[in-house]
């Protein structure tokens, strides 16, 4: 495991106790967008790469109760929570290139690629986990517009046909103090980077890909 690796692993264990209490209002209006391009009258199989505490998971089953709903991230502690979160759900602890997976209808990514290296890779594999005619939809907070772009142009040379859309949002002083309040094992000049970010207007962007 490399040390970067490492350290997002115990981020994000560090986080699990308290994630789910910190989430924005505006959590919900997003699970919304993701699911809105799917057929509730269908059933799917349906992954969340790197689902945390099951959040997004749950919600899925919500509104699908009849489909499959699979969950994977790195963090053992966040799956942990996520079985309690979502007992009607799979989850596996690990990295999507070393775990082996079933193939799904629906591959959902919220959060993740903003923490991902080579983009390629982990798009060509998430292509490989994806049956015919299925979808790949991913929501990322728009910190680096070379990000996005180079996930469309990934997924226009493995053939999808995509659409984009975007949701800008501010949180709320309340939702941001709750969160940094998480942050216990960090330095004050660290959380005051975090607090200008949170403070600035940010958009999500949603990409919507389809599988010819």
């Amino acid at each position: 495991m490399s040390e970067n690796r490492f350290k997002i692993d115990k981020f994000y264990d560090d986080l699990s106790e308290s994630w789910d209490n910190t989430r924005p209002k505006y959590t919900r209006e997003i699970f919304r967008r993701i699911i809105s391009h799917l057929d509730k009258n269908k059933q799917y199989s349906i992954l969340d790469f790197g689902c945390g505490t099951g959040i997004l998971c749950r919600f899925i089953s919500e509104n699908f109760p009849e489909s499959r709903i699979d969950g994977i991230d790195i963090s053992n502690q966040m799956i942990e929570k996520g079985k309690i979160n979502c007992q009607n759900c799979n989850f596996y602890v690990g990295d999507i290139s070393s775990t082996n997976l079933p193939c799904y209808d629906i591959i959902i990514s919220k959060d993740v690629f903003n923490h991902i290296d080579d983009i390629y890779n982990t798009i060509s594999i998430l292509n490989g986990l994806l049956n015919t005619k299925g979808k790949i939809i991913i929501a990322n907070r728009e910190r680096n517009s070379n990000i996005k772009n180079k996930i469309i142009n990934v997924l226009e040379t493995l053939n999808y046909k995509i659409s984009t859309e975007y949701y800008s949002f501010k949180p709320a002083k309340e939702e941001i103090d709750s969160f940094l309040k998480t942050l216990s094992g960090f330095k004050e000049e660290h959380k005051n980077v975090i607090r200008k970010k949170l403070e600035s207007k940010d958009k999500y962007y949603i990409i919507f890909a389809d599988k010819k």
